[in-house]
C-alpha cells in the first residue's frame, strides 16, 4: 500500500477538511509512537494569518490544558502545523452518548475551561469558538481545549461561519455576527462558555435556526429560554448565572472569565450547602439550629479551590439566630438606603478586629432562606458583579477565621433598589415610495412613506414591504440609543413609473470609492452588476444604496453586501474585506 508523507510525518488518515485547512492524523517517521494532528493550509493568502495564530499559541504552551503545537513548517506551497494528538472524547461525543451531563461534572469541566480562558485572555488571546466539540477529556480525565482559531473541521455539523464573522453560529454572541474593531472577544468567549454549559445541562441549545442569519435574529429578538424549563433539576443559582453569561448585551454578561468562574464556584458552594442540609430543628428560643455535617461531597473534588467556600456556606446555612459578630460594622448600603443607580452596588464595612477575609451573603428576605454568597472578600469593600433588580434586599458578613472556617454572622442591613424606567430613543423611517412597515415582525403601518416612534433603547429588526417593487422587501437591524434619533431611508425600485414631469435640476451627487481586500472583486449597485472591478471610484445620487462584491476566494465564491446612505457632495468609502 502506498504511504503518504507530509514532511517527516506519515499520514494515517484524513479526519477533516474545512474552508481553511485539511486535517490529518499522522505519526512521526522516526518516532512511531509520536502521533500528531496535521493541519495543512494551502491558501497562501491565509498563511500569514495562521502563522500569527500559531505564534500566539506559542505563548500558551505552558498551559497543560491547551492543545499544544509540536511542529510548524512549510512543504511545497503548503503551511503545516503539527498539533498535539489527544486520546480521548470531546464533550460533544459525551453528549451524543449520554444526552446531558450531571451537574457536578458539567460545572467542574466549565470551571476548567474558564481557567484556560482566563490564562489566555491575560495574554491577549481569545478562542472565539468555544463549544463542546472543542473541549476534550483525555484518558486521564484532564480537560483539554483545542482549536484556538487554527482550523475548523467539517465533521462539526455547525461549520465555522465564513466571511466577516468567525465562529460557530449556535455558540456565537449576537455581536460576533457583525464584529467591529470594538468587539470585546473576551465577552464573546463568555457567551460561548455559557451556551456550552446550557447545552451540557439540558442537552439542547438555547437557540436553533436553519441558517446563520436566522440564528442571529433569534439571538437578538427572541427571549432566551429558561434552562430549568428543559431540565427542572438545574438549581436556580446555576440557571441565573447561565442566563447572565448569555445575555444579549455584552455589558449584561460577566465581564471576565474569572468573574464567571467565581459565580460558578459560589453557586456550587450554595448548592452543596442546600443539599447537605437534611434536618433543621428548633433550638432553644425558637431559633433554627445548625445542620449536621456530612462527608465532603464527591463532586467538589475536581474544584479544590471551592472546598473552603463550600464548607463555610455549609456551616452557615441558616444562621439567622446567632448573636452578631463583634467588631464588624456594616457601612454601605446602610439600613434603609434606596439605590437609584444602574451601577452595581458597592458593599463597604469596618472591621475593628482587622480580619483579612469575609463571606458576603445577600437575599430578598430577612431569614436569608434563598440567598447568594460570595467568598474571599478583603479590603473592606466589594462591588457586586452585575446589577440587582428592583426590590428590597438584606445583607450580612461572616469573617473567615485563621483556621479557614466562618466566624459569627454580623447583624444584617436592608436596602431597596429602585432603578428608573428605561430611557427611550426615537426611530425615524422614510420609505420611497411607500410600504408596509414591520418592527420585530409586527406590523406598525401600512402603505406609509414615513414612520416615527419613541422606543425603549435596544436593537430592532425593521422590515419594509412593497409588493409592487422589484425587491418586494427591504430590511435592516437598527440600534435605538438613549435620547437619540436613529434614521433610515428605505428605497424600493419600481418596475414602471408614470410619465415624468419636467425634470427638476440635476441633484448634487456623492462620490463613492469601492475597494476590496484583495483587489479585483466584481461589484454591484442596487442589484446591477457593474463592468468595472475593485478598486473603483464613481458617483451616485443621494440616498440609500445596496452595494455588494463577489470574489473567488478560499476555494469558493464569496459575496459580501453593505448598505450605504450617500450624501451629496460627500466622499464615501466601502471596503469589502474577504481576508477577515
Amino acid at each position: 500500500m502506498d504511504e503518504r508523507y507530509i514532511g517527516n510525518y506519515r499520514v494515517l488518515e484524513k479526519i477533516g477538511a474545512g474552508g481553511m485547512a485539511q486535517v490529518y492524523l499522522a505519526v512521526h517517521r522516526d518516532v512511531p509512537n509520536l502521533r500528531v494532528i496535521l493541519k495543512v493550509v494551502s491558501d497562501g493568502q491565509l498563511a500569514d494569518r495562521f502563522r500569527q495564530e500559531a505564534d500566539k499559541l506559542a505563548l500558551l504552551d505552558g498551559n497543560a490544558n491547551i492543545c499544544r503545537i509540536r511542529h510548524f513548517f512549510h512543504e511545497d506551497d503548503n503551511l503545516i502545523i503539527a498539533m498535539e494528538y489527544i486520546e480521548g472524547d470531546t464533550l460533544e461525543d459525551r453528549l451524543k452518548q449520554d444526552g446531558r451531563l450531571p451537574l457536578d461534572e458539567a460545572l467542574s469541566v466549565t470551571l476548567k475551561v474558564l481557567e484556560v480562558l482566563e490564562f489566555a485572555h491575560q495574554r491577549g488571546i481569545f478562542h472565539r469558538d468555544i463549544k463542546p466539540s472543542n473541549v476534550m477529556i483525555d484518558k486521564e480525565g484532564n480537560v483539554k481545549i483545542i482549536d484556538f482559531g487554527i482550523a475548523k473541521s467539517e465533521s462539526d455539523p455547525n461549520l465555522t461561519l465564513a466571511g466577516t464573522a468567525c465562529g460557530t453560529p449556535a455558540y456565537m454572541a449576537p455581536e460576533q455576527f457583525t464584529p467591529t474593531e470594538d468587539t470585546n472577544y473576551a465577552l464573546v468567549d463568555i457567551y460561548a462558555t455559557g451556551t456550552t454549559l446550557f447545552y451540557l445541562l439540558t442537552g439542547e441549545l438555547p437557540f436553533q435556526a436553519d441558517n446563520e442569519f436566522a440564528m442571529r435574529d433569534a439571538k437578538l429578538f427572541n427571549e432566551t429560554p429558561s434552562p430549568r424549563s428543559i431540565n427542572s433539576s438545574i438549581p436556580v443559582a446555576v440557571e441565573k448565572l447561565i442566563l447572565k453569561a448569555i445575555d444579549k448585551e455584552p455589558q449584561g454578561r460577566y465581564q471576565s472569565a474569572g468573574e464567571l468562574r467565581g459565580a460558578i464556584e459560589a453557586a456550587m458552594a450554595q448548592v452543596n450547602g442546600v443539599s447537605s442540609q437534611k434536618t433543621v430543628s428548633a433550638a432553644p428560643g425558637g431559633q433554627p439550629s445548625r445542620p449536621q455535617r456530612s462527608g465532603l461531597p464527591k463532586w467538589l473534588l475536581p474544584a479544590a479551590a471551592v472546598v473552603v467556600v463550600a464548607i463555610a456556606v455549609w456551616w452557615l446555612w441558616p444562621s439567622g439566630g446567632e448573636p452578631p459578630a463583634a467588631g464588624i460594622e456594616l457601612l454601605q448600603p446602610a439600613a434603609g438606603d434606596t439605590l437609584r443607580t444602574a451601577a452595581a452596588p458597592v458593599f463597604r464595612w469596618r472591621d475593628e478586629a482587622e480580619r483579612q477575609a469575609f463571606i458576603l451573603e445577600y437575599a430578598t428576605d430577612s431569614a436569608f432562606s434563598s440567598s447568594r454568597t460570595l467568598a474571599g472578600l478583603t479590603g473592606g469593600s466589594f462591588t457586586l458583579p452585575g446589577e440587582l433588580e428592583n426590590g428590597q434586599y438584606y445583607w450580612r458578613l461572616y469573617p473567615v477565621t485563621s483556621e479557614g472556617g466562618p466566624g459569627e454572622a454580623s447583624q444584617y442591613a436592608s436596602f431597596v433598589v429602585d432603578l428608573p424606567s428605561p430611557v427611550k430613543g426615537v426611530l425615524s423611517l422614510r420609505v420611497e415610495p411607500s410600504g408596509d412597515i414591520f418592527i420585530n415582525d409586527e406590523l406598525q403601518a401600512s402603505g406609509e412613506s414615513s414612520y416615527r416612534a419613541e422606543l425603549d433603547t435596544g436593537r430592532y429588526f425593521v422590515r419594509v414591504e412593497n409588493d409592487r417593487s422589484r425587491e418586494k422587501s427591504l430590511s435592516d437591524t437598527l440600534a435605538v440609543l438613549a435620547d437619540q434619533t436613529v434614521a433610515r431611508w428605505f428605497e424600493f425600485s419600481m418596475p414602471s413609473r408614470p410619465e415624468p414631469t419636467p425634470e427638476p435640476p440635476e441633484p448634487r451627487l456623492g462620490e463613492v470609492r469601492v475597494g476590496s481586500q484583495p483587489r479585483g472583486a466584481s461589484f454591484m449597485i442596487n442589484g446591477e452588476v457593474q463592468r468595472h472591478k475593485t478598486n473603483y471610484t464613481f458617483t451616485l445620487k443621494p440616498g440609500r444604496h445596496i452595494i455588494g462584491a463577489t470574489l473567488e476566494y478560499g476555494g469558493g465564491t464569496r459575496t459580501l453586501m453593505d448598505t450605504l446612505v450617500v450624501i451629496a457632495d460627500s466622499v464615501h468609502k466601502v471596503v469589502f474585506d474577504f481576508e477577515q
